[in-house]
């Protein structure tokens, strides 16, 4: 079975097309076949209630166009339709400016686990890779993400080091009967493009997707008695 997968990309400091391509090049590295669409944030609603296998989100909570004191996109309502999608079987992902922004004090957040705190000028990065499927390590010119965690309830498998110190970079766990990860490479074409990057990130996304059919199964059979 094709899988869905479904993106948003695209804020005041990232072009749209650099995120949905840097998506592509990843799907590209899977094994297998998904249907993949880039979307704007308006439409996340209507697709979240088509129940894609995963959601890729990389836009920062702002209404892209408005800066200073502009309200954020992530309301209640949509906050709490996420939630439902990933706890009942769902996949997400919040790719670098994904993290950015969002209340750390948000059900959302809490979810993810991990939100972004700031990023000094961009310099060179070192990640540090340990997920199993995919040990290595790469150096980028990049904003090196600091990232602050909620609680230890998650699987920390890329780490980032700079002069400015250390941080965490990458991370997964399981959500109700969805899965869940933060990814904060790469802000520049150079780092989306890095061959090492990209396996990482399409192992992280392969994990996602990966037994989503008997997830839901199990899901739908819960709710039947």
């Amino acid at each position: 079975m094709v899988k869905k997968v479904i993106s948003i990309t695209g804020d005041l400091y990232h072009h749209k097309s650099d995120g949905k391509d840097y998506i592509q090049h990843a799907l590209d590295l899977l094994d297998e076949l998904v249907n993949y669409e880039n979307i704007p944030i308006e439409k996340l609603a209507d697709a979240i209630l088509e129940n894609p296998d995963l959601i890729i989100l990389s836009i920062e909570n702002q209404v892209v166009g408005q800066e200073d004191n502009a309200s954020g996109w992530l309301t209640p309502e949509i906050s709490k339709l996420i939630i439902k999608y990933v706890e009942h079987g769902g996949s997400w992902l919040s790719l670098h400016s994904g993290l950015s922004n969002y209340p750390q004090d948000s059900d959302y957040v809490k979810m993810i686990k991990g939100y972004f705190i700031m990023h000094p000028e961009q310099l060179a990065v070192t990640y540090q890779s340990y997920i199993a499927e995919c040990p290595s390590e790469f150096t980028i010119i990049d904003e090196h993400y600091q990232i602050g965690m909620i609680d230890a309830y998650t699987t920390i498998f890329l780490r980032s080091i700079s002069k400015y110190g250390e941080s965490v970079a990458g991370w997964r766990h399981f959500y109700g009967s969805g899965k869940v990860a933060g990814y904060a490479p790469s802000h520049n074409l150079e780092g989306m493009e890095n061959e090492t990057n990209l396996a990482i990130l399409s192992t992280v996304i392969g994990w996602l997707l990966k037994h989503q059919s008997s997830v839901r199964w199990k899901q739908y059979l819960k709710s039947q008695v």
